[in-house]
């Protein structure tokens, strides 16, 4: 995996933000297993993204659904996500 400070500092945060979440939930199995299982889809996933914005962005702000569209195209970022909800950092 390249490391993290190639990545986009803005969509790191975003990301923790998203494994933050989903390890406090207790979904860490789950979501790995999602992820992975639709790792081959991951373009055509951030095509749905784009997709839905208009209805989606009544609940959620445009910001963050273009980060979730431009994380889903780059792969780096799949790897970071499930690197972070993996492993979680110490508190």
């Amino acid at each position: 995996m390249k490391s993290k400070e190639e990545l986009d500092p803005q969509k790191v945060e975003f990301l923790n933000k998203i494994a933050d979440f989903i390890v406090k939930k207790g979904l860490d199995v789950v979501a790995v297993l999602y992820i992975e299982s639709m790792r081959p889809l991951h373009r055509l996933s951030s095509n749905l993204v784009t997709f839905f914005e208009p209805f989606v962005s009544v609940a959620v702000s445009g910001n963050k659904i273009a980060m979730l569209r431009e994380c889903l195209e780059d792969e780096r970022y799949i790897d970071y996500l499930l690197e972070r909800i993996e492993n979680p950092p110490k508190k």
